[in-house]
């Protein structure tokens, strides 16, 4: 798994678009609750973009990231934090700021990630290693 997936996967877990059914971000498909301005896009009342499926959501939550990351959009780069990119996403609180961390550390199995390390970690390493199946 990428480190971007455990990214998107954190934030699509804050934002109930992994579990719950009531929730934006299940209802649209768009896990990440991206926004556009841009026309030719389907939005909803508030400009969140609507996705015909989870995947299609999900796999443009993960560019949006690596764009965000690079600097192509949001003034960031791989050396902005993981705090600046979570503020992109509106979550300043600080508590919901470390349950994103915490679960990047778990599911990286990397307990040297914080709310400081910078962007340019997820492209360092970017594979996690795969754990093999039980039988």
């Amino acid at each position: 798994m990428i480190r971007f997936e455990i990214l998107a996967l954190a934030i699509a877990k804050i934002n109930g678009g992994l579990d719950d059914p009531d929730c934006r971000a299940f209802k649209l498909r768009n896990p990440l609750l991206l926004k556009t301005y841009r026309p030719e896009k389907k939005v909803d009342s508030e400009n969140y973009r609507v996705f015909s499926s989870f995947g299609g959501g999900f796999k443009a939550g993960i560019a949006d990231l690596m764009a965000k990351c690079t600097g192509q959009n949001h003034r960031l780069s791989t050396n902005n934090t993981l705090r600046d990119m979570l503020k992109v996403f509106n979550f300043n609180d600080e508590r919901v700021q470390r349950k994103i961390m915490l679960f990047i550390q778990r599911a990286s199995q990397d307990e040297s990630v914080s709310l400081n390390t910078t962007m340019k970690w997820f492209y360092e390493a970017p594979v996690v290693e795969e754990i093999a199946e039980e039988n």
